[in-house]
């Protein structure tokens, strides 16, 4: 029996983390440390999400594709990339800045890190007042400037900073040098990798009390040195009656869509791809043949590619992103 599938979120303590996912989305964290981050949606490796809701409870993402891939995954993901998730959704909370860094691409993760390259999504879930990320360079900035920054030891100058409020998004493709700074939590969609190759880290000590490993070399080889002064925005707007539909971001990867609902809206999906919500804002019912659930805000909930109608109802107001692979 196919229905829409909710996981136990998976914490990372980070030494940059805080615990604000308690009261933004009233979760029980781990107590008396610093979450960093929450895998919600995974079947990699290093965090492989566990079913919390109905038959399948209990059971792993990873075994319920083995045995149904074409229904979890759909048939054009199958066809792309066979049993393997492509995806990874997490909520990152920052209450220290996270590390100057850079993914590499497909290629460059499967020669060097034996997986996949990492391009990535981020929407700001909550944002305190003149809170900024970085992302990119400065306008002319080059590469031998930034060695020797780095050499000097401050190369913060030479990044690009970017004010950010709740509600804004910004498309991270691989090689683009970025990092999230304070007082932001971020709802990040990302091809499903682990790989990050650290340029600077502020000079802080990890958990451990020592330097956390950096990996200049290979940062420097897979940045992008022409990527200049990016600005947060949106691919396209559409109204549709009483709801709003914004393309916020879509790639060979992935289409994130933010919809606005003030009414029912009705998905019918061609059964190529799954599709995983994340209400942002507001709550609502979802419902599809067979059943209906409850989505709030922190929910991180993935649809079946064989379930090919579900529907969103807000209660009031509710903003919901829907994810799914183009």
């Amino acid at each position: 029996m196919l229905y829409p599938l909710r996981f136990e979120p998976i914490y990372f303590e980070k030494v940059w983390g805080d615990r604000r996912l308690e009261t933004i989305m009233h979760r029980r964290l781990p107590p008396e440390i610093a979450i960093g981050e929450s895998w919600e949606v995974s079947d990699h490796p290093h965090g492989r999400s566990v079913i919390a809701n109905g038959p399948a409870r209990g059971t792993t993402l990873h075994a319920l594709i083995s045995q149904q891939p074409n229904e979890i995954l759909g048939t054009r993901v199958c066809g792309r990339f066979d049993t393997v998730f492509p995806l990874l959704v997490k909520y990152i909370d920052a209450g220290e800045e996270l590390s100057v860094q850079v993914h590499p691409s497909d290629e460059y993760a499967a020669e060097h890190a034996g997986e996949m390259g990492k391009t990535e999504m981020w929407y700001v879930l909550h944002a305190d007042p003149g809170a900024c990320l970085i992302a990119g360079l400065r306008e002319g900035v080059t590469r031998e400037a930034f060695q020797q920054a780095l050499i000097d030891g401050d190369p913060a100058a030479l990044l690009h900073r970017m004010p950010v409020r709740t509600g804004d998004s910004i498309f991270i493709p691989s090689g683009r040098i970025h990092a999230i700074m304070p007082g932001l939590v971020i709802l990040e969609i990302q091809q499903s990798s682990d790989t990050t190759y650290r340029l600077y880290d502020w000079g802080r000590m990890g958990l451990d009390g020592k330097p956390r490993e950096l990996h200049v070399e290979q940062a420097l080889a897979v940045s992008d040195w022409s990527d200049y002064e990016p600005q947060p925005g949106v691919v396209s707007v559409e109204t549709e009656g009483d709801n709003r539909k914004t393309v916020l971001a879509t790639c060979p990867y992935f289409t994130v869509e933010k919809y606005d609902l003030r009414g029912e809206r009705t998905f019918a999906t061609d059964g190529g791809s799954f599709h995983i919500l994340n209400c942002v804002a507001g709550n609502g019912t979802l419902s599809w043949e067979g059943g209906t659930d409850t989505i709030t805000v922190g929910d991180s909930i993935l649809v079946p590619a064989g379930l090919r109608h579900f529907t969103l109802c807000p209660h009031s107001d509710a903003s919901i992103l829907v994810s799914y692979v183009p």
